[in-house]
């Protein structure tokens, strides 16, 4: 029993364009018949069409289930982001809590060298109070009579600084120590700075 495209279409539950794109050459002259304007499938036919249909129907399942399971990998990876998010929150907070504990080593570190300082300046003025002796006092009496390094070092300054009267800045000194006039300046532009 042949059928049309059209009876084949709706007992596949497909589309005629559906049909025809199954159908190529090879196929038509195989398995069809032209009936006036009509074209028949033989059962032969049919059943190499329903055949197609099952694989392309199996298809789509797999596409379905593929579908699904993409659905299911979208889930399964928001959930691993969010999982993900939670354990930088978590390792944010471990970071924060290094950073308050080293913060709190820091003072720790700097009130025990204020207090190994403390210790050292109790020591010196200790060893201060006990070390007066005839040695110490002798060192004092030298210390203060002779003139101190600073007291030299002004008068060194001062004598430097004088500027004797008959200084002159437009006369140069040549190396035998006789004096000459220099020339005068040339006063520049601002153009001319580059040059």
């Amino acid at each position: 029993m042949s059928l049309t495209i059209k009876e084949l279409a709706d007992e596949l539950a497909v589309s005629k364009t559906a049909i025809r794109k199954h159908m190529d050459d090879k196929f038509r002259s195989t398995y069809t018949i032209k009936q006036g304007n009509k074209i028949l499938i033989k059962d032969e036919g049919v059943d190499v069409l329903k055949e197609q249909f099952k694989n392309s129907e199996s298809s789509t399942e797999n596409s379905a289930e593929s579908n699904a399971t993409v659905s299911a990998d979208s889930k399964n990876s928001k959930d691993t982001t969010a999982l993900l998010a939670e354990t930088l929150e978590d390792q944010r907070k471990q970071i924060e809590e290094k950073d308050k504990q080293i913060r709190e080593l820091h003072q720790l570190l700097d009130q025990s060298q204020r207090l190994q300082l403390d210790v050292q300046n109790k020591l010196k003025q200790l060893q201060n109070k006990m070390g007066n002796s005839s040695e110490t006092k002798t060192i004092e009496e030298n210390v203060t009579n002779q003139p101190s390094d600073n007291q030299k070092q002004s008068e060194n300054t001062q004598q430097a600084t004088k500027v004797s009267d008959n200084y002159r800045p437009d006369q140069v000194l040549s190396s035998d120590g006789s004096s000459y006039q220099a020339a005068p300046r040339k006063k520049k532009h601002w153009w001319q700075f580059g040059r």
